[in-house]
């Protein structure tokens, strides 16, 4: 069944559609570190206002389990890079809650209203 599917894709897709991920590497810049090691940011709240779109990098099972199994994953320096992409993904976040609390507070005048009131 697998076979027959795989055979169907790559009529649709031509042949050479497969064989693109597997020419590629780990320490090549079109594959995505982020989801090598964990989650791609772009792959998070997808369908909300915090939607990134899509990856313009690969995402490739094969290589992600190639990273996994690797012995000395610390060389590639991926982790950082993920720590580092995360922390700014969460800085955004954090600037956008920010600015939508800073909008929501209320005016002095606003406050003497309500005490009115």
């Amino acid at each position: 069944m697998a076979a027959e599917q795989r055979k169907l894709l790559e009529q649709l897709m031509g042949a050479g559609a497969s064989s693109r991920h597997a020419q590629l590497s780990l320490s090549d810049p079109k594959v995505c570190r982020s989801y090598l090691v964990g989650i791609c940011p772009h792959d998070l709240f997808t369908n909300t206002k915090q939607d990134l779109g899509p990856c313009p990098k690969v995402h490739s099972e094969p290589l992600k389990t190639e990273y996994e199994t690797a012995a000395d994953k610390s060389k590639h320096g991926f982790e950082y890079d993920y720590m580092r992409d995360m922390q700014k993904y969460i800085d955004e976040c954090n600037r956008r809650i920010d600015a939508a609390q800073r909008r929501l507070e209320k005016t002095p005048d606003e406050i003497r209203q309500t005490n009115d009131l």
